[in-house]
């Protein structure tokens, strides 16, 4: 993230400098003076806008340069995603169409260790399971992965936005749209360091997200680590979840797919620290088949 930030910054700080010179810049075969610059800014979330550009010619003509950065080995396209966003996303039926996602790889999500007694890839050791977040990526995320029918250009453009993240803020005044991309810029490390560099780099956001219109949707684990002081990473909202109970003295779970994205991380939490409580666990060291039902590493 900071990398992501100090990029941005030295995007801005280029086309400020040709500003703060009255410099020409040539775009789209025209030259033009750069009026504006800014990060657009929104009351809540983010823009899909990273940088925000109005330039104008010598007639007067207007011209937005709404440009959404991606890192080059970047994959995700929408992280942690919450219902708002999903609304906007698949329309008035996301949920169902997150279901069906998550349902169709549910054999995955059954066969998953939920309790860790010792590390698993990148799971630390004493990690119980509480569900698992929603994530948009642009290639396959693994095995909690698969393909979701939803328009690319939506997602990277940012088209069916709340109206507060489409139209941002720019140097504190609200402009309609501002928060709309319409161009994607690539970079590495080198690729934003001259501004002929940047505006020859910029793809159109149309053709950029019909060029990459397969979008897949990947399932990460939320997981409480109890030897970690019972910690998790967030209130995060769940596609999967699961419901921790206690049956016949032992520790029950039951992976749930209804309701997408209304229950969340902390609720999940609670209820199974009162489970552990109950059963006298203080960490996974105290989990065996003798008191749980559950998926056991």
């Amino acid at each position: 993230m900071a990398q992501f930030s100090e990029t941005e910054q030295k995007i801005i700080n280029i086309f400020k400098e040709k500003k703060n010179n009255n410099e020409d810049i040539n775009f789209m075969n025209k030259i033009w003076k750069v009026i504006k610059v800014a990060k657009p800014t929104t009351s809540r979330g983010e823009p899909k806008t990273d940088v925000y550009i109005l330039v104008e010619d010598n007639m007067g003509n207007r011209n937005e340069i709404k440009i959404s950065i991606k890192q080059s080995n970047a994959d995700f396209l929408e992280n942690k995603l919450q219902a708002p966003r999903a609304e906007e996303l698949f329309g008035i039926h996301w949920s169902n169409i997150i279901k069906n996602s998550t349902e169709s790889i549910k054999e995955e999500f059954e066969k998953k260790t939920l309790i860790f007694k010792n590390k698993e890839g990148r799971t630390e050791k004493g990690a119980i399971t509480l569900g698992w977040k929603f994530e948009l990526l642009n290639k396959s995320g693994g095995k909690l992965s698969g393909n979701v029918s939803v328009s690319s250009l939506e997602v990277y453009s940012g088209q069916s936005l709340a109206e507060d993240k489409r139209n941002a803020y720019i140097n504190g005044e609200i402009i309609q749209n501002s928060g709309v991309a319409n161009y994607i810029l690539i970079v590495n490390n080198e690729a934003q360091n001259n501004i002929n560099n940047i505006l020859e780099s910029l793809i159109p956001i149309e053709k950029f997200s019909a060029d990459n219109s397969n979008i897949y949707f990947a399932c990460k684990a939320l997981n409480l680590r109890t030897k970690s002081a019972n910690k998790w990473d967030g209130n995060r909202p769940l596609a999967v979840y699961v419901d921790w109970s206690i049956e016949n003295g032992k520790l029950k779970s039951t992976i749930e797919y209804n309701e997408p994205l209304y229950t969340k991380g902390n609720v999940v939490a609670t209820n199974l620290l009162t489970c552990l409580k109950e059963l006298d666990i203080t960490d996974t060291d105290d989990i065996d088949d003798s008191n749980s039902n559950s998926n056991i590493n």
